[in-house]
C-alpha cells in the first residue's frame, strides 16, 4: 500500500506527464464505447420499432428489405402499390388473424400521412400484450376526413382536439401549390408508442383515395408510392394464425405476380448483417487507436523512468528495494491506463447517449443506450492487460538501475 502511495503522489506531482497518457487513453476507450453502445442501441431500437407490426408485410414486388424499412420504420420510398382485393382477401382469410392496410402519399409538415382503417388500432406486439397504439387524448376517426396524431406529430405539428390542417402531395414538404384543398379535423392524439409511427398522422382509406382522384383531362399526378386514384395500398401488415398459416401465405406470395410476401425479421436481420460488418471495421479502428494509446503510455513512463533515476537511486540507498521500486513504476503505469479508462468510458457513454439522442430525433428509431454489462469485465481486463504490458519494461528499468554508479554520477 505504501508502494502505491507513493506511485499516486508521483502522478500528483507531474500533472502534465500524468495527464496527457490519460486523455489519450480515455479518447481509444471512449471510441470502442461510443461504437459498442450505438450499434447495441441501433439494434435494440429497431426490435423494438418493429415488435407490433405482425409477422408478414404484404407489398409490391421489389426489394423486401426496401418494403420492411418503408412500412414499418417509415425510412425511404414505397416500392409502389398493390391493389386493395389483396387486403379484402386477406381480411377474409381464417388463417389471419388482423390484417391491417395502409396507404401512404402525402405529408403534413413532413410527417407521413397514413390512410388506414380501425384494424391499425389493434396491433400489438404478442395476444396478451395491450394495443401499441392507443387514444391518450379524444377519439378514433370514424368518418372520412377525420384524423388521428402520433404523440410526436402533435407535438411538432402544434395541433390539439379540434384543430384543422391540409395535407400537401408527397413525402416530404414541398411547395405550396403542392397543397390538397380537402381540409382534416383532428379528433384524437395517441400514447407514445416508441415506434416511428409516434411522428405519423392518420386517416381513413376513403380520405386518401378522395384527395387524389384525378381532374377530368388532366394526366395523373402520382409518383411510385401513392395510393391513386384506383383503390390500391402501399402495403399490408398481416399477422396470421400460427406458424404453419404463416408460411403457407408466403408460399402463397412468392408464387404470386401481383406482391409478395416478406418476413420483417429476416431482412432486419440482413440489416443488422450489414451494422455488423460496420461495427467490425470500427472495431478494428479502435483496436489501432488503442494500440496507439498503450505506446503513448509506455513511451510517458519510459521517459518518466529515465529521468528519475537518481531518484531512484536515492530512494534504493536509504532502503527501498528493488521490487518495491518495480512495484512503484507498475502501480503509476497501471493507473494512468485505469483512469483513462475510467474517464473513456464517462465520454463513450455520454457521446453515444448524444448521437443516439439526435438520431432518434431525425429517424424517428427510438435508441436507448444501455450500460454494456456483458462486455464491461472484458474491456477491463483488456485495459488492465494494457497497463501491466506497457509498464513491464519501464519497470524492469528502474528496477536494474544501478545505485553506485548514478549516486557517483551526480
Amino acid at each position: 500500500m505504501y508502494d502505491f502511495y507513493l506511485a499516486w503522489q508521483h502522478l500528483r506531482a507531474h500533472p502534465v506527464q500524468s495527464t496527457i497518457p490519460v486523455l489519450v487513453m480515455a479518447l481509444s476507450i471512449a471510441l470502442s464505447i461510443t461504437v459498442l453502445a450505438l450499434g447495441d442501441a441501433v439494434r435494440r431500437g429497431i426490435i423494438e420499432a418493429s415488435d407490433p407490426f405482425g409477422v408478414l408485410v404484404i407489398g409490391p414486388k421489389g426489394d423486401g428489405q426496401q418494403l420492411v424499412l418503408n412500412t414499418i420504420l417509415l425510412q425511404g420510398l414505397p416500392l409502389g402499390t398493390i391493389p386493395h382485393t389483396i387486403y379484402d382477401t386477406l381480411a377474409a382469410d381464417p388463417r389471419v388473424r388482423l390484417a391491417v392496410p395502409l396507404a401512404t402519399g402525402d405529408n403534413l409538415g413532413s410527417a407521413p400521412v397514413i390512410g388506414t382503417n380501425l384494424s391499425f388500432f389493434e396491433l400489438r406486439s404478442d395476444l396478451n400484450a395491450p394495443p401499441a397504439f392507443q387514444l391518450d387524448q379524444g377519439a378514433y376517426f370514424d368518418q372520412d376526413f377525420e384524423a388521428v396524431l402520433g404523440s410526436r406529430a402533435a407535438n411538432l405539428l402544434g395541433l390539439k382536439i379540434g384543430d384543422t390542417f391540409q395535407t400537401a402531395h408527397g413525402f416530404e414538404e414541398g411547395l405550396e401549390s403542392d397543397m390538397h384543398d380537402e381540409v382534416y379535423q383532428v379528433v384524437g392524439i395517441l400514447q407514445p408508442s416508441d415506434t416511428p409511427y409516434d411522428t405519423a398522422v392518420y386517416i381513413t382509406l376513403n380520405s386518401i383515395w378522395d384527395v387524389h382522384q384525378p381532374v377530368a383531362g388532366a394526366d395523373s399526378p402520382f409518383a411510385v408510392g401513392d395510393a391513386g386514384e384506383s383503390n390500391r395500398l402501399t402495403s399490408v401488415l398481416v399477422q396470421p394464425v400460427g406458424f404453419a398459416e404463416q408460411n403457407q401465405l408466403w408460399q402463397e406470395f412468392y408464387v404470386s405476380s401481383e406482391a409478395q410476401a416478406v418476413f420483417p425479421g429476416q431482412e432486419l436481420g440482413a440489416l443488422f448483417d450489414l451494422l455488423r460488418q460496420g461495427e467490425q471495421i470500427l472495431g478494428i479502428v479502435g483496436y489501432l487507436v488503442l494500440a496507439i494509446a498503450t505506446l503513448t503510455v509506455f513511451l510517458s513512463m519510459y521517459g518518466t523512468t529515465i529521468h528519475r533515476q537518481r531518484e531512484i537511486a536515492i530512494m534504493r540507498s536509504v532502503g527501498g528495494g528493488r521490487e518495491s521500486v518495480f512495484r512503484i513504476i507498475l502501480f503509476e503505469t497501471v493507473a494512468l491506463t485505469l483512469l483513462g479508462a475510467l474517464l473513456g468510458r464517462v465520454l463513450g457513454y455520454a457521446i453515444a447517449w448524444l448521437i443516439a439522442t439526435l438520431f432518434s430525433q431525425q429517424f424517428t428509431i427510438p435508441m436507448t443506450v444501455h450500460f454494456l454489462a456483458q462486455i464491461e469485465p472484458i474491456l477491463w481486463l483488456v485495459t488492465l492487460s494494457l497497463g501491466l504490458l506497457a509498464g513491464a519494461l519501464p519497470a524492469a528499468l528502474a528496477y536494474q538501475v544501478d545505485v553506485a554508479q548514478t549516486l557517483a554520477d551526480i
